[in-house]
């Protein structure tokens, strides 16, 4: 094994986001999420794609094989390095580079029955779709922007059609074997938040497990390496505006009511929310209180004041301005 190139490899996997809070380790070439120590790599990045943001469309590309994907994967559990694998790969044709991926799902399947996360090619068949959903816990798809359109100006080889078809089938099987499902959006490529936040609540309707976001970064080499990289406040509102979505329950029409030009505001979008709602002389259900969960919502709701949720281990220091039990300056008269 050519440990250099692997290791270069698993370098350029970081794209693909397998957790909002996934972390590289560069001293062991490993990817924490959790309690999972990740393998996560491609397997190859040479692409016959025009992606104009990615890196492995405009560099030479370094390749490797299954095999040496799943050697390297047992050689770095023997080390204890490793718990479960995240397995993808660049686009050269859709069908041999999905072979690529199950090959080496297969090899690792063989002595491992823990985690094992495996990339969808848009474009592949029905076949080799199943066959993914059977080796793996989770598989994804990289949607890459809300908007069909826009995709079509930053990757003229990338079709509508492939990435529509194999989302419906793969999502519709993962969910007959109950594998869960994530899929990818980048932010910084010309879309709205509002974009983004409809298509992840019609996601979360069709059982899609987790929508993740990356930040735009320019990339030397690129067509794109002197675009403006995407801030992290961004990203960061986004997952709350998500949460807001995907745990609370909130419609994205909701949140685009305090949106500007269909941008998020700087601050949370549960506090905007929340304030918007006071100013107007609306009252707020406890889902709605900020800095406060489903469980303190249902504490809420069962009466209870600041003190017992803080006996319940809550933080109540941003709840506490919206409590309903919180009295007001202007409650107070002179």
């Amino acid at each position: 094994m050519e440990l250099g190139k692997l290791y270069r490899l698993i370098q350029l996997s970081s794209y693909d986001v397998c957790h909002e809070r996934c972390v590289y380790d560069p001293l062991r070439h490993i990817y924490r999420s959790g309690n999972l120590r990740l393998l996560k790599t491609v397997i190859s990045s040479s692409c016959s794609y025009d992606c104009l943001y990615c890196h492995n469309a405009w560099n030479r590309g370094v390749n490797s094989s299954p095999e040496e994907i799943a050697r390297l994967f047992f050689l770095m559990r023997e080390r204890g390095l490793v718990n479960g694998a995240f397995l993808s790969n660049s686009i050269r044709d859709p069908e041999r580079s999905m072979d690529d991926i199950l090959r080496a799902g297969e090899m690792i399947r063989e002595n491992f029955r823990g985690y094992m996360h495996l990339k969808i090619i848009p474009g592949c068949s029905r076949d080799q779709i199943r066959h993914a959903v059977e080796l793996a816990n989770r598989v994804s798809l990289n949607l890459e922007s809300p908007s069909r359109s826009l995709l079509s100006e930053l990757c003229s080889t990338k079709s509508k059609s492939d990435f529509s078809r194999t989302l419906r089938f793969v999502m519709k099987y993962a969910r007959k074997m109950g594998v869960s499902f994530t899929t990818q959006l980048i932010a910084g490529l010309g879309e709205k938040d509002s974009q983004i936040l409809r298509v992840a609540g019609r996601l979360y309707g069709m059982g899609v497990k987790r929508v993740y976001y990356s930040a735009f970064r320019p990339i030397s080499g690129t067509p794109l390496e002197n675009r403006r990289p995407e801030s992290r406040r961004r990203l960061v509102n986004l997952y709350r505006a998500d949460a807001l979505i995907r745990v609370y329950g909130f419609d994205p029409s909701e949140i685009e009511k305090v949106m500007e030009d269909g941008f998020l505001p700087r601050e949370d979008p549960k506090v905007a929310l929340a304030l918007r709602k006071l100013e107007r002389g609306e009252k707020l259900s406890p889902i709605e209180v900020p800095g406060i969960g489903v469980k303190g919502a249902s504490l809420i709701a069962s009466s209870s004041d600041l003190a017992a949720l803080k006996r319940a281990g809550f933080s109540v220091k941003r709840a506490s301005a919206f409590h309903p039990s919180q009295r007001r300056i202007g409650d107070f008269t002179s």
